[in-house]
């Protein structure tokens, strides 16, 4: 898969006039192969699975653009956003006849009322500011996945140390006459508590009108051997791996320090 190293930016409460936007989100993180991601998750169901997967969620689905993918291939999509606009956004996707559903719900604080075998979160947008949080979401997650059902991550673990170094990423999407410069940028805050703030911003030309829109959150970072700690100290979910830029071909538990790593993913399984 190519190279996407672009991050989309994580929500919090309350929902930033940002998330109030999703046309021109969806513009600004359209960068992405929606077929080939899910062709991924469809090769870790294949390879690490101990359910048959009929149903998958998405947390934190924002416009929840592999809705359409997901059903076409016969599974049933359930999503979850803390964003009322985003979702209002994401249900025009739905079509007559498709297994999906949408749910306004904090990602750190949710219950749902059936299990599913699969459920992936994207670009990083697993938003925790302390360890009371992760705890929260793993117990949720836990709570909702079936056992032997598979929980992929996408870009959650942070194998770069961007709690102690200011980095800025710029990119440039045009689409149907509207041109959005996205600009995402980390600054440290606490390297004890392993926090910094992200600024998102989007200068955003739309037929000759200019909008510009910007959001600060304060996030922490989750590196990898805590991670593993986690998942370890924990009873209800196992650590399968994870990879550089999603491929299968690309381990990163002996990965060299001089090449880049983009969109790690991480899968864990529920016990």
């Amino acid at each position: 898969m190519e190279n996407n190293n672009k991050r989309r930016p994580q929500k919090k409460s309350p929902v930033s006039r940002l998330y109030d936007n999703p046309l021109y989100y969806e513009i600004a993180f359209s960068f992405r192969d929606i077929a080939k991601e899910v062709d991924v998750f469809e090769e870790c169901i294949r390879q690490y699975s101990q359910v048959p997967v009929k149903s998958i969620l998405e947390l934190a689905c924002g416009q929840a653009p592999h809705l359409g993918e997901i059903t076409k291939r016969r599974y049933r999509y359930t999503g979850i956003d803390i964003s009322s606009k985003m979702l209002d956004f994401a249900r025009k996707r739905i079509l007559q006849n498709m297994k999906a559903e949408l749910v306004e719900a904090d990602i750190l604080d949710f219950s749902l009322d059936r299990k599913f075998d699969f459920v992936f979160i994207l670009l990083g947008s697993l938003y925790v500011r302390s360890s009371e949080d992760i705890d929260s979401h793993f117990d949720c997650v836990g709570r909702i996945l079936r056992k032997g059902g598979l929980y992929f991550l996408d870009w959650c673990v942070e194998f770069d140390p961007v709690a102690s170094k200011n980095t800025e990423d710029t990119w440039v999407i045009e689409h149907d006459g509207i041109k959005v410069k996205t600009c995402v940028s980390y600054e440290p805050l606490s390297n004890v508590e392993q926090t910094f703030i992200e600024t998102i911003s989007l200068d955003v030309s739309d037929k000759g009108k200019r909008l510009v829109f910007e959001d600060k959150s304060v996030r922490r970072v989750i590196y990898p051997g805590e991670f593993l700690r986690i998942i370890e100290a924990r009873k209800d979910f196992e650590f399968i791996g994870w990879w550089n830029n999603w491929d299968f071909e690309y381990p990163l538990r002996a990965w060299p320090s001089s090449i880049p790593i983009s969109r790690p993913i991480t899968l864990i399984r529920r016990k």
